[in-house]
């Protein structure tokens, strides 16, 4: 008794530190995308550990904690192996982000959730009148099915583990350093062959829970130690990486530039170029760097970065330097003496003659008047 009863609190421990660590990484601002991936992943791991206390303290074991076992779900285990896969993307590529394509992953959710709808469905049925509560066998359908749920919960979890290592050994990441890369990729082995130990921990204990009279046997002796001790562990274990690696990734965004793989440069760089010379975007006076980045469908730090690979120029610089090049097109034409410089200007894009003249200067090394004189045969116009 006082055995189960330390083994008991040691879960709750483990799911309360679960739930603490999971919402400050996931509710800190600063934290990863792969961060609030792990963050998830605690949660949903105290989420089950609580399940359990609650189950072996006969917390439950009432009218209302019977309400409660039948409506709440608690165990949320499908997302568990995508949410592993995710995770690893996401560690890779730093510009990974799971979108409305990948929700396919997470409709087996549907398993987790069925018993629950199922109960919502009996205790409707029950307050019109359509069946009767002492006269049904829906508590046992309950119990069975949570039974057998836990095999394709299982098989989800190995499935997306082979997905990750599959994923880890092929890729390489551009642009990281041998030391980065190695770093990383460390990081992520031992991160997939713990969930490799704990799933094998899993099968050994599946296997005799759902076979036909093990179970009651298996629960009896081991009741479900065997599995949620080391679910403890696992959870201790990522919640302390979690909060290192957090650490660790504020300080590496304090110091080091961000990177970009060569092929999303590439693109980036091409959709740049279309943005600029077919649709001269930098006519617009109000443009801006998000705006830019919205059009684009990219982020505006990873626009930033691509602006700054491709011309060295910060975004103001970079969009100047188009502004600035039709105006020198246009003071060059025939047809210059129509428009004053300061109307070439704000058809350009420049919103105020200081700025224009500024930036005239500073990429053509003269001012708009002397560049005219010096294109145009000593005409010049008045501003």
């Amino acid at each position: 008794m006082v055995l189960t009863r330390f083994l008991d609190n040691l879960i709750l421990v483990g799911a309360l530190q679960g739930f603490v660590v999971g919402l400050l990484v996931v509710m800190n601002s600063r934290t990863t995308y792969a961060g609030r991936i792990l963050g998830f992943l605690l949660l949903i791991m105290a989420l089950a550990c609580l399940k359990i206390y609650l189950m072996n303290t006969d917390a439950l074991a009432n009218p209302v904690g019977l309400l409660i076992d039948a409506f709440v779900p608690f165990m949320i285990i499908m997302p568990v192996g995508p949410l592993i896969y995710f995770y690893c993307r996401s560690e890779t590529d730093r510009t990974f982000r799971i979108k409305a394509n990948h929700r396919i992953h997470f409709f087996p959710v549907a398993i987790d959730l069925l018993q629950h709808v199922a109960a919502i469905v009996f205790a409707l049925f029950v307050l019109v009148g359509w069946v009767h509560q002492n006269e049904n066998r829906f508590g046992i359908w309950f119990d069975t099915y949570n039974q057998y749920a836990d095999i394709p919960r299982w098989a989800s979890m190995t499935t997306y583990l082979v997905f990750s290592f599959r994923h880890l050994s092929s890729y390489r990441q551009p642009g990281a350093s041998a030391d980065q890369a190695h770093n990383n990729h460390s990081w992520l082995r031992e991160f997939l062959w713990v969930f490799l130990a704990f799933d094998l921990v899993w099968l050994c204990y599946l296997i005799p829970y759902v076979t036909p009279g093990w179970t009651d046997q298996l629960l009896a002796t081991l009741d479900w130690y065997p599995l949620y001790l080391p679910l403890v562990l696992l959870i201790y274990w990522l919640g302390i990486r979690s909060l290192l690696l957090n650490r660790h990734e504020l300080v590496r965004k304090k110091g080091s530039p961000l990177t970009l793989p060569p092929e999303q440069i590439a693109e980036a760089s091409r959709l740049l170029q279309k943005a600029m010379e077919e649709d001269k975007l930098y006519q617009d006076p109000e443009l801006s760097l998000p705006r830019l980045a919205g059009h684009l469908k990219i982020s505006a730090k990873v626009l930033s970065v691509v602006i700054r690979q491709i011309s060295g120029m910060s975004f103001t610089e970079y969009i100047n330097h188009f502004r600035v090049e039709q105006i020198k097109m246009r003071l060059k034409s025939p047809d210059s003496k129509r428009f004053t410089i300061t109307a070439l200007a704000y058809q350009s894009g420049f919103n105020s003659q200081p700025t224009f003249q500024r930036a005239f200067k500073s990429l053509t090394g003269m001012t708009p008047s002397e560049f005219m004189v010096k294109n145009n045969d000593g005409l010049s116009k008045t501003d």
